[in-house]
């Protein structure tokens, strides 16, 4: 019964690629290389930002896939990609021991619109992930979205900085010890990022670095 439900679909829906829309592929070969890469670092400001993918036509159409759409392979291939760059970044600076894993929160009618926590689910993935690799970490959701943003997708950099400032705020009065990591799906001018830092710093609470799936691959973001 379920395969013959499971050839209706394909027939229906044919398989394709999600980046090119090469047929029999969910991602094809030449897409998932795009993933298959070492973990690459830049600088959010003055914070260190590990990422594994360049943000592309390609790589987007995976996380709006996750994100939008709810595919779980997508968002199972975002996950893995930000808990690799959690383990090297732990490397990198020296960190051992337990961790803490704090989200950038999707906004109130973004969630409504979805009928999920996108970000919610793709953390505990991680977390999920980390452990199978012996890494302990600690899910903590400190922040929450106080007001509406404006769209974003006509401003530059500078000004999606004034757009977000405020935008996010501490909930809880836990005050974590320890190696804090930020982590988002996607990091493109990085203004969201540096609002959560400073949320975060407000309330006493410094970030270790930002870990994202996929970022805008330049040398530094918000100079």
């Amino acid at each position: 019964m379920l395969d013959s439900l499971r050839s209706l679909k394909e027939l229906l829906f044919p398989l394709s690629c999600l980046g090119c829309a090469t047929a029999d592929y969910w991602l094809c070969p030449t897409c998932q290389s795009n993933w298959k890469v070492s973990t690459r670092k830049t600088l959010i400001g003055s914070n260190p930002l590990y990422f594994k993918a360049n943000y592309s036509v390609k790589t987007s159409a995976v996380i709006l896939a996750a994100k939008e759409s709810n595919n779980h392979l997508a968002r199972d291939l975002l996950a893995m990609s930000i808990s690799q760059s959690i383990i090297y970044a732990m490397a990198d600076l020296a960190i051992t021991g337990d961790i803490y894993l704090v989200t950038i929160p999707s906004s109130i009618s973004a969630i409504r619109r979805r009928g999920r926590d996108h970000i919610q689910e793709l953390a505990i993935e991680v977390q999920n992930y980390l452990e199978l690799k012996s890494i302990k970490s600690h899910l903590l959701f400190l922040l929450c979205q106080r007001k509406n943003m404006k769209d974003q997708s006509r401003l530059n950099s500078r000004q999606r900085m004034q757009n977000t400032y405020g935008m996010f705020e501490v909930t809880s009065c836990e005050n974590p010890q320890g190696a804090i990591f930020l982590i988002d799906d996607l990091v493109t001018t990085g203004a969201s990022i540096m609002e959560g830092i400073r949320a975060l710093f407000e309330a006493k609470i410094t970030v270790t670095a930002a870990i994202t799936a996929c970022a805008v691959g330049r040398n530094s973001l918000i100079p």
